[in-house]
């Protein structure tokens, strides 16, 4: 399979030339592999009609292109819906490999990192809110995915395991409001005691991954989250992948607060997770 080079800093959706005129004409993107090419119908466009005059201009037309079946489910519906058969949601490239979409999303969560680290520098510590918590999935999807901020409207169901996050029948926004005045407008929360510090980390963690308001990236948008609270305290950020060290007490752990608003497992966690952050930040620096 060849890599194919998407024009990520056009946003194009893979697009790559137009054949025929008026009516007939196609607009084709491009597949899996080079030289291959699948058909969006008209109806199901997701380009303003500018924007994909515009491109046709920029586009040539390939010698002997090879059309194959649209990638895409759902692509009649919104944004959330629209995935291939193997889980990869609709890109600000039509990007179909997994890789690339991994890559791009490593680069998301340094940005997310960058806007957090900031904020940490500011005089007086930031609250957390659910405008930030939009505000940083932004940063980290917003070079990607079109819903980039947007509170989620598809249930989701992430890997083999049972759990499931349905679509309440007033949407995610009251779930957020409950959550930000429960939880964020305790915030910020600047302690000597490191518990106190690991037990509120873990409940906006925790309760953040309970509702899942995004299509993708609730984790890593959860530990960023977890991690301004520990910066706010002098601590060592995480990475957003340490939940893949313990996955099994992680995954128990997100259970605990999701069922039982049970916080301490994963606070026993975060505070296993910043002692190895510290022994490796000595082995470095001494």
């Amino acid at each position: 399979m060849n890599r194919i080079v998407w024009r990520w800093d056009e946003k194009d959706f893979g697009f790559r030339f137009r054949s025929g005129k008026g009516k007939k004409a196609g607009e084709y993107y491009q597949a899996r592999r080079a030289n291959e090419f699948y058909v969006v119908p008209a109806s199901q466009r997701k380009l303003p009609k500018a924007r994909i005059e515009e491109l046709c201009r920029l586009a040539t037309e390939p010698v002997s292109p090879g059309v194959v079946t649209n990638p895409w489910l759902n692509y009649e519906r919104d944004w959330d819906w629209i995935e291939t058969d193997d889980g990869i949601v609709f890109n600000y490239a039509g990007c179909l490999e997994r890789e690339e979409i991994e890559r791009r999303e490593d680069e998301g969560v340094q940005r997310a990192m960058e806007l957090v680290a900031d904020l940490v520098q500011h005089p007086q510590p930031a609250p957390l809110t659910q405008h930030l918590v939009r505000k940083i999935h932004v940063e980290l999807m917003g070079e990607i995915y079109p819903f980039a901020g947007d509170w989620r409207t598809v249930s989701l169901h992430k890997g083999n395991g049972p759990t499931k996050w349905p679509i309440p029948p007033g949407g995610i926004q009251p779930l957020i409001d409950v959550f930000e005045r429960d939880v964020l407008t305790r915030s910020p929360v600047v302690s000597e005691n490191d518990n106190e510090v690991f037990a509120y980390a873990s409940e906006v963690m925790n309760e953040l991954i309970a509702i899942h308001p995004f299509r993708e990236g609730n984790g890593r948008v959860a530990f960023i989250i977890g991690n301004l609270v520990l910066m706010q305290n002098n601590m060592l950020p995480l990475t957003t992948y340490e939940r893949h060290s313990y996955e099994e007490r992680y995954f128990a752990a997100c259970e605990a607060g999701r069922l039982q608003k049970d916080y301490q497992l994963l606070a026993v966690l975060l505070a296993e997770w910043e002692e190895e952050a510290i022994e490796r930040w000595e082995a470095v620096h001494g």
